[in-house]
């Protein structure tokens, strides 16, 4: 994936750590396959902060049948941006005898192994599994990582919820097989972290959440009621936001008549708030106008009741001190922070009682501001979230005697 726009959760992690590794001195070379590139002017600006830049062409041999079939419905509901034009596709994706490697396309593999030869890295990281197979060019005594970002074999259990089922992205046997390809493995939280433990003890599993900057200081206006959500479009957004505005929503309208919710990012509009004026569809915004719209929240809330990996709005809310309310799939990896630093909801009608409150007790919702903030640096500041990852890479480092420096690229490689 392009990181930018850094619209979804998983490219603003992934841009956190794109900015980490130039702050720390790495030089970077960046293959990428397009799957999820909304624009050229994303292209530009990945080149600007990357040391070389090499995009995939995706040749008519590399792009199977299965993949032009799969990859729409897969690819919006993991990697969600523009594949191509399309009508927004549902999660309910077939294909229970999928193998990991079909996401992968062979002029990938070439791309990585002429890098490889060329730059003599200390380490090559795959964003994902899906493209690991690349690990296999790859040689002895160069640090092979896979960022896994999601950990899909875990999905089967984490989707009891009516109206919604698991995307399948992979079968678990292949997923498991290229995940042994790594000699390091990072999680992006302590659940995912432990899972993979158990399923590889003998390799180096750590956990890299997301780094967040610190928000503004926050400047609730007097008497505000103002509930704030953050979405992009993947379906377990759309559903859990569906699920909010028919079993809780009405419950605090009725309870607090200034509340107004602010639905911003490009989650779609959805029926349930088609003729409620107090619902406000902001949409889109930079990241400066992200920032203004945790501040000036009174409550954050993440109703989302099914998915996987770290939940970026929960650590940006945190990060900026916003008394957030989420319920048990919202705080996955998040769990030493209930009660303190957020609220968790058992069910609907818990998850309106508990922004009720918040929006009518100033001491209990300054309160969970403060412990909130205390969370995110914690856990979410550079220091912290890339401790484990500096340490691995400064060991392969002194493994190989130091890093080459980007140079020039060959003339027969093909950029994009």
């Amino acid at each position: 994936m392009c990181p930018f726009p850094p619209v979804h959760g998983n490219r603003t992690r992934f841009l956190a750590l794109l900015e980490w590794l130039r702050d720390n001195d790495f030089a970077v070379t960046f293959i990428l396959q397009p799957l999820d590139v909304e624009d050229g002017q994303g292209l530009d600006q990945l080149a600007e902060l990357v040391d070389r830049l090499e995009v995939v062409a995706p040749q008519a041999r590399t792009v199977t049948t299965l993949m032009k079939q799969r990859a729409r419905s897969i690819v919006e509901s993991i990697l969600p941006g523009r594949l191509v034009a399309r009508p927004r596709p549902t999660a309910t994706t077939a294909g229970n005898d999928r193998h990991i490697d079909d996401w992968c396309w062979p002029a990938t593999c070439d791309s990585v192994r002429r890098a490889v030869a060329f730059d003599k890295p200390i380490a090559v990281l795959s964003e994902y599994a899906l493209l690991s197979k690349c690990l296999e060019a790859v040689p002895t005594g160069v640090l092979k990582i896979i960022d896994t970002v999601e950990v899909f074999f875990q999905n089967p259990g984490r989707f009891h919820t009516n109206g919604l089922q698991a995307p399948v992205i992979c079968t678990p046997a292949s997923e498991k097989a290229a995940l042994a390809r790594a000699d390091l493995l990072i999680a992006t939280q302590t659940n995912d972290a432990r899972a993979l433990h158990e399923l590889f003890p003998e390799k180096s599993v750590i956990t890299v959440p997301h780094s967040f900057r610190l928000g503004l200081t926050r400047q609730v206006p007097p008497g505000a009621a103002t509930i704030l959500y953050v979405g992009s479009s993947n379906v377990f957004n759309v559903h859990g936001l569906r699920q909010f505005l028919q079993f809780a929503w009405p419950a605090i309208a009725s309870r607090v008549p200034l509340a107004t919710l602010r639905i911003v990012g490009s989650v779609p509009s959805v029926e349930e708030a088609a003729n409620d004026s107090r619902v406000v569809p902001v949409g889109r915004v930079s990241g400066e106008q992200l920032a203004h719209e945790y501040q000036a929240a009174r409550v954050v809330i993440n109703p989302q009741v099914a998915g996987t990996g770290l939940k970026i709005k929960c650590v940006e809310a945190l990060t900026a001190g916003c008394a957030l309310v989420t319920n048990a799939a919202g705080a996955d990896g998040l769990e030493d922070g209930a009660g303190s630093a957020y609220r968790l909801a058992a069910h609907w009608t818990d998850f309106a009682e508990q922004v009720v409150s918040l929006l009518t007790d100033d001491n209990a919702r300054a309160s969970l501001e403060t412990g909130a903030r205390a969370f995110a640096e914690r856990l979410f500041s550079p220091s912290a979230v890339f401790a484990e990852l500096a340490a691995a890479l400064g060991q392969a480092r002194q493994d190989s005697g130091g890093c080459q420096s980007a140079g020039d690229w060959p003339t027969h490689a093909p950029t994009g």
